[in-house]
């Protein structure tokens, strides 16, 4: 029977671990435990770990006591962020033979990233002409995805401390498609807009097609207004919250500081994104899901919406999880308060989970490591 539970879905960023259980299937995946743990400062930065110790002890007790139900699998299917990852679309020769395609990405890994290929864990798909109807003759175009071996061993070290067993070592940005993207024939741009970094990623009916990142994030935000109005980190963090981007509250003084952070990161970002997908695949994007904890800034979804004439919404990753079990628990009430934006990407990853070969249903960057 161990071996029959679904894998668990595991997020670690700079500032807190989440953890989402499901049974079911994928048309019905319900809720058995889930659990969140803020980090102490300094424990991990940029997605590299420095304390190894608080990380494995902050792990195993959120895996022993979830904010709800129990985690019973050992087994779990864990993403790592954009910012420590590559991601390459590349064109194979139209006369290449099928038994050359591995050989040939190894050496476009050579001259595209700056780490050998000894250095990396990484997998590809391909997508044929068929998927791609704005290919032509025998192209294929290929997405390339790596990350430094001296960071996903950190994290590798850690799980095997906390007796754990990783199943697959996904993207952050696939584990959020997963858990927010309904109609998956729509092409899609997810916005995650972190602490630490903006990150834009299109998908269409056939996966990640695109993803770039930049600094312009909560973080930046915080830092302009605590600078401009000369208050601390601390009481510019409590207005953002608060306030957000509402143009009414003190003469639109904290409007006027955050809607110049936006504009040249989250607005150019989107702009800079959907101009070169579409003049590469000729699709527009057809709606916009924000993600991340910075979507949750007042205002946000309807100043974007207004300055790019587009559809936006707030990533939902609920929409997709039977939650019944709450009610029927008595604990109904657990879901209050609770921001769902946190758990999108750990909801992504354990929906992975559910499927009937975890290991090869996408991306799998540890899949070879032996």
């Amino acid at each position: 029977m161990f071996f029959k539970k679904s894998a668990f879905g595991l997020d670690i960023s700079d500032y807190s671990i989440e953890v989402i259980s499901l049974s079911g299937s994928l048309e019905n995946p319900r809720l058995l435990a889930m659990g969140r743990i803020i980090l102490e400062p300094g424990i991990i930065k940029d997605g590299e770990i420095l304390n190894e110790e608080k990380l494995t002890s902050s792990l195993k007790n959120l895996i022993k006591n979830p904010k709800f139900g129990k985690i019973k699998t050992r087994k779990f299917i864990f993403s790592i962020p954009e910012s420590r990852t590559f991601i390459y679309i590349l064109e194979f020769p139209k006369d290449l033979k099928k038994k050359e395609e591995l050989e040939f990405v190894k050496s476009q890994v050579k001259q595209t990233f700056p780490y050998s290929l000894k250095d990396l864990y990484l997998d590809f798909k391909i997508f044929t002409p068929l998927d791609n109807k704005h290919l032509t003759g025998q192209d294929k175009e290929v997405l390339l995805i790596a990350a430094p071996k001296n960071i996903v061993d950190g994290y590798l070290e850690i799980f095997k401390s906390c007796q754990l067993q990783p199943l697959v070592l996904e993207v952050e940005s696939e584990s959020l498609a997963r858990s927010l993207i309904k109609d998956q024939k729509e092409t899609v741009l997810i916005v995650d807009i972190g602490a630490r970094t903006s990150n834009f990623s299109i998908f269409d009916e056939k996966g990640l097609r695109i993803s770039i990142s930049n600094k312009t994030a909560g973080n930046k935000f915080t830092q302009s207004l605590a600078e401009r109005l000369k208050i601390s980190l601390k009481e510019a963090e409590k207005l953002k919250r608060k306030f957000g981007l509402n143009p009414e509250i003190e003469e639109g003084k904290f409007f006027l500081v955050l809607q110049k952070d936006i504009q040249l990161g989250i607005v150019w970002g989107i702009r800079k994104i959907e101009k070169y997908f579409q003049k590469k695949t000729g699709k527009k994007i057809e709606k916009i899901i924000l993600a991340g904890g910075s979507a949750m800034l007042p205002y946000i979804q309807e100043y974007l919406a207004k300055n790019l004439e587009k559809e936006i919404v707030i990533g939902n990753p609920w929409a997709k999880i039977n939650t019944k079990i709450l009610k029927k628990k008595g604990h109904s009430k657990r879901l209050d308060g609770v921001k769902s934006i946190f758990y999108a990407t750990c909801i992504g990853s354990t929906l992975r989970g559910l499927t009937k070969n975890p290991k090869k249903a996408g991306i799998n960057l540890i899949k070879g490591r032996k």
